[in-house]
């Protein structure tokens, strides 16, 4: 089995264009770096990073997406998530309502009613989530909320100490708020400790790959994909993100929910979370913002890769079924071509060296993804890809030269991936890179043996034509009744597209190709024409007819000019009336010919699935 180093076959497709979108948007002007502290205040405006994560661990990231910033306001969504698992989703509604304030995120009002804040995401809110996560024997609350916050990035993270003091000295407002959610008896007692915990959370230090981890996590229903660790329950993300879809982006959750359609949350350092539900997650970061609070590139980018990638939640795919419907070698499931002795033993070696991928029902980006990641896998272990698309239902403008990339970065280390679809069908349009398209399996699987036994074997694994002695049916014979038999046969011959028998025709003779290929098919219950196999030259058809009532249950079919010397019944009466010795040995070396067909058979019924077509 041929291999490469991942490396060889350069950035994925995903990468490339990530790379694309940040050099765009270092472009985008506008907005201003947040000056409340002066961490915030000092940091670099052209820094621009983006990192999507998905929910089985792959991970893609161009720009400074190493550069360290503050978690800030994206803090909230997971200290809510911290306070519904202590509390409850009801004890925290009892203390923090779920609907978007309309306000901006650091708005000192309170429900007139109940003097519950809006929502968890605005910094009221946030305060007294933060108030609600439980001191423990476990750990400290700001223990235990930067250990979720750690378990969610697969990493350990750590607090700014110097950030935190700053956020205190910068305080006052946010402190205004927490003596006011204490004197309406959502915060019990004085909240100064819950407020230093608010501004320690908010001075968390991370980067776009471990917020985009972070989101994942969400993305995955509380399962960390890298490490595999269940953060939180489904019901508590659940909760989580449909917070996050009305009032994450503060007064501009509106436009946002339009535009991009993922639940999302930001902070003044530039930071932008996205979470796609049981896909993966955008992580994007730049430190000028809008009016809102916003990072400009971050609104930015979100909006780009929603346009470009479908990602909008209204124009997902169904999640009814993975993208990736089968994956397995040519040694697995071979071709419909019953190939001879020296072939076999080949193609037995060298099986592992094509590989077969199916795909299945709705690919946008999720599912592109999955499928660019698996044949780029394919690709390093096995010489041959072979992509069947066929069953693909619905498939996005970008998927297909997504995969016209995969195809020319593989054949540029020596590798193959060609297409199983309808030549004429929409999925093969816009090619920008040239594409081997094959319209069924069994012609794919035969193209890839060939190329497999032109590398590896020799002529005698694809003779053009055999001697009428060499038939695998006289294979076991000595030389001397070969000779015998092969008098007794004549030669007959058809022109490319002629029926050579039809299923239910009666018994009219053994052939045995000397040239040509012959197709063997038959009718499916459902009227279907099913293709079985397809011989050549040193093969046999015919014999198995001599079982069953004397009528072929198959119909054999010239696919190019055929010669073959058939045994008729008659001389097959004259050897066993003139010879009977020789005619027990023919029917010996027959019904063993017949006995191996079969065994090959069971061989190949595991993959039988896949080379239906």
């Amino acid at each position: 089995m041929s291999t490469v180093p991942m490396s060889k076959l350069g950035p994925s497709p995903v990468t490339e264009y990530l790379r694309r979108v940040v050099e765009d948007l270092r472009s985008v002007e506008g907005g201003a770096v947040n000056t409340s502290i002066p961490e915030l205040a000092n940091a670099d405006p052209a820094t621009v990073g983006i990192a999507v994560a998905t929910v089985d661990g792959a991970l893609y990231q161009a720009g400074d997406t190493r550069h360290e910033f503050c978690l800030q306001s994206i803090s909230k969504a997971f200290t809510y998530a911290q306070a519904l698992t202590d509390r409850g989703a009801d004890g925290v509604f009892e203390k923090i309502d779920v609907e978007p304030s309309g306000d901006a995120f650091n708005e000192i009002s309170l429900q007139p009613e109940t003097g519950r804040p809006s929502n968890s995401m605005i910094n009221a809110g946030a305060i007294a989530a933060t108030s609600l996560v439980r001191n423990t024997s476990h750990g400290t609350r700001m223990e235990r909320i930067l250990r979720l916050y750690s378990a969610c990035a697969g990493r350990r993270l750590r607090i700014n100490k110097n950030v935190q003091a700053q956020e205190r000295r910068a305080g006052d407002r946010n402190r205004a708020l927490g003596w006011l959610l204490t004197s309406r008896g959502i915060i019990d007692g004085d909240p100064t400790g819950a407020l230093d915990d608010y501004f320690g959370q908010c001075a968390v230090m991370l980067n776009c790959v471990d917020l985009a981890r972070m989101g994942a996590t969400l993305a995955a229903g509380g399962r960390n994909p890298v490490t595999g660790e269940r953060v939180l329950e489904p019901e508590v993300v659940s909760d989580v993100l449909s917070v996050m879809s009305t009032c994450g982006m503060y007064d501009d959750a509106g436009r946002w929910a339009l535009r991009v359609g993922l639940p999302a949350k930001s902070g003044v350092s530039g930071g932008v979370i996205a979470v796609l539900p049981g896909q993966l997650a955008v992580a994007v970061f730049s430190p000028p913002l809008d009016r809102h609070g916003n990072s400009v590139r971050g609104v930015a980018a979100c909006e780009r890769l929603t346009q470009d990638l479908d990602l909008h939640f209204a124009r997902t795919e169904r999640n009814g079924h993975s993208t990736v419907r089968s994956e397995y070698t040519l040694a697995e499931a071979p071709s419909l071509v019953r190939r001879n002795e020296a072939a076999s033993e080949v193609l037995e070696q060298h099986g592992e060296d094509a590989r077969i991928i199916e795909l299945q029902g709705d690919l946008r980006f999720a599912g592109a993804e999955t499928a660019v990641r698996t044949v780029r896998d394919a690709a390093r272990r096995s010489r041959y890809v072979l992509v069947d698309i066929r069953q693909v239902d619905d498939m996005a403008r970008f998927v297909i030269p997504m995969l016209s990339r995969t195809a020319e970065q593989v054949e540029s280390t020596g590798h193959h991936m060609v297409l199983i679809a309808e030549k004429s069908g929409e999925h093969t349009r816009g090619l920008e890179h040239p594409m081997t398209v094959f319209a069924t399996r069994a012609e794919a699987l035969t193209w890839a043996e060939e190329r497999i036994l032109e590398q590896f074997g020799d002529a005698t694994c694809t003779p053009d034509n055999v001697h009428s002695t060499r038939s695998e049916l006289l294979s076991t014979l000595a030389e001397e009744d070969v000779r015998r038999i092969r008098a007794h046969t004549e030669s007959v011959e058809w022109d490319a597209g002629a029926t050579l028998l039809r299923t239910g025709q009666k018994f009219s003779g053994v052939y045995m190709v000397t040239s040509g290929s012959v197709e063997v098919s038959r009718r499916s219950p459902q009227g279907d024409r099913v293709e079985l196999e397809v011989i050549g030259p040193g093969m046999s058809f015919g014999e198995i007819a001599l079982g069953t009532e004397l009528r072929y249950l198959v119909t054999f079919t010239a696919l190019t000019p055929v010669t073959a010397h058939r045994l008729s019944p008659e001389a097959i009466a004259r050897i066993e009336e003139e010879d009977p010795a020789l005619a027990l040995r023919w029917w010996r070396a027959v019904s063993q010919q017949a006995m191996l067909r079969i065994e090959e058979r069971w061989r190949q019924q595991a993959g039988e699935t896949h080379t239906a077509d």
